[in-house]
């Protein structure tokens, strides 16, 4: 198991009991996009999430704390709090790619003659 393999593991294992599609999983989900998109910060998530101040659930309650509505403001506090870089843009979310069914590859465009 890698390093993101196991921080992820550390993240879902402390959000265990977080109700899906709850503010507290919306963070924990964010939280585990972004180290995914950029893996050279789970080293620095997984060794914080071992103190007890750095867990997930004093994450959670620092960002709802804040009553932020804009994913990119949420993802932003998250990386303050890890002291992690701040993507540029929302990185995808990991949780939806894992349950979607992946697109045919060999057409990516519509035929309109299809349609008639």
């Amino acid at each position: 198991m890698n390093i993101l393999e196991n921080a992820v593991d550390c993240i879902k294992n402390q959000g265990k009991n977080y109700k899906k599609y709850s503010n507290e999983w919306n963070v924990m989900q964010q939280l585990i996009d972004i180290i995914t998109a950029q893996p050279e910060s789970a080293e620095i998530v997984l060794q914080d999430l071992k103190i007890k101040e750095m867990q997930l659930n004093a994450l959670v309650a620092s960002v709802i704390k804040q009553r932020l509505a804009n994913p990119y403001e949420v993802m932003t506090a998250i990386c303050e709090f890890y002291a992690i870089p701040t993507p540029e843009e929302l990185p995808p979310e990991v949780w939806r790619m894992n349950n979607a069914s992946p697109a045919p590859a060999e057409q990516s465009y519509i035929n309109l003659m299809d349609l008639l």
